[in-house]
This record gives structure tokens, sequence and C-alpha cells, in this order.
């Protein structure tokens, strides 16, 4: 009998202590399939250029806007994310006065952006913490970016193009909004050479694709 009792108490603890672990490695949220590694994304959003002074040029800009593209893919195991980025600035000059010249209110600056980039998901769940599906991620890239900026007045045609060494980096948040998509919040600095430093603010849609085998 006693036996019979200490057999019963043993299995119960075993299949309590079986149900907890079996509960504690649930949650497949903190996990991705390899079915959805691949990944595609566009943004759009506000781009904020700041003041600049070239060969004595000194030039203010207006918001202006930001469309971008990428492609992408996840290493789960890691939380990391490698990704191949285009990207398109273009800020309206608000005003820029030349060294011998006078000043213009008419321009522009724009700049497409090549851009190779590395981010990191943060594992909220697997540190134990979890807010409504939000992963929240940060990164960094490396690239190329070719500017142009053109200005005139009654007197001159400012029109020079530069093709400059960049580097950025981004933080956000991404919430799933249906099983193959994400919907992200993010902000971006970009620095094109050593004088262009921009601040982006942008909303991206995000398409996961199938694993092709």
């Amino acid at each position: 009998m006693k036996k019979n009792i200490l057999l019963s108490l043993v299995s119960s603890l075993f299949f309590m202590g079986a149900h907890a672990q079996a509960k504690e490695m649930r949650p497949e949220e903190c996990r991705c399939a390899d079915s959805m590694n691949f990944y595609a994304k566009i943004l759009g959003g506000a781009n904020f250029l700041q003041n600049t002074t070239i060969n004595g040029n000194k030039s203010t800009y207006r918001a202006g806007y930001i469309f971008a593209g990428s492609l992408g893919y996840r290493w789960c195991n890691y939380d990391l994310r490698l990704e191949a980025e285009y990207a398109f600035r273009r800020n309206a000059i608000s005003k820029i006065d030349f060294i011998t010249e006078g000043s213009s209110e008419h321009g522009h600056f724009q700049t497409s952006s090549y851009m190779a980039n590395v981010l990191w998901d943060l594992p909220l769940c697997s540190w134990g913490c979890k807010f409504w599906d939000i992963r929240p991620f940060i990164g960094a890239g490396l690239g190329c970016d070719l500017e142009q900026m053109q200005a005139s007045n009654s007197r001159i045609v400012f029109n020079q193009k530069w093709t400059q060494f960049s580097w950025q980096a981004m933080a956000g948040f991404a919430y799933p909004i249906f099983r193959n998509g994400e919907i992200t919040l993010e902000y971006q600095f970009h620095q094109g050479g050593g004088h262009f430093y921009n601040h982006a603010v942008g909303v991206g849609l995000v398409y996961k694709f199938g694993f092709i085998k």
C-alpha cells in the first residue's frame, strides 16, 4: 500500500514537472519558423536634413521625405537580420547663402542610398518581457550615397553632385498585422560624406516570404 502511494506521488510530481517544463518552452512567438526567414520591406516617412556649410555656402532645408525598400534574411537562432536597402531622400532648400553671389530660396538636395544593414531583434520574451507582441529592434548599415544639390538665383545656377561613403543607425518597433506581415515604426540617422546628416521617421510594411527548398 505504501509503495503504491509513493509511486503515485512520484508519478504525479514527474508529470507536474514535465507539464511545467513544456509550458515554459511553449511560447512559439519567441521563435520563427524556417519558412519565414526571407522578407521584403517598404518604408515611407519624413526626412529632416541638418543645416550644412560646403565651401562657404550655407544652406538650410525644409522637412522632406524618404522612400525605401529592402530585401532581407533573418537568422532565428540569433535574432539577427541582414538586408540590402535602397533609399531615396529629398529636401527642398529653405535658403542657401552663396559666398559672392547672394542667396536663393529655390532648389533641393536629394540622395540615393545603397546600404547593407545588420539588425538585431531584441528577444524580449526570452528575457521575460513581452508587450502586446511588439518587437523592438536596433541596427546599423554601411554603403554609398549618390547626392545632388541644385539651387539658383538671378545670377547663378548651382548644380553639384557627389558620390560618398555613408553609414546609418536605426531603431524601431515591429508589430504583426497578419500571418506573413508586420508594420514597423522606425527612426534612422543617416550620414552621407562629412556634410549631410539626415534624421528620418517612417512607417514600414514587411512581407515574409515562404522558404524555397
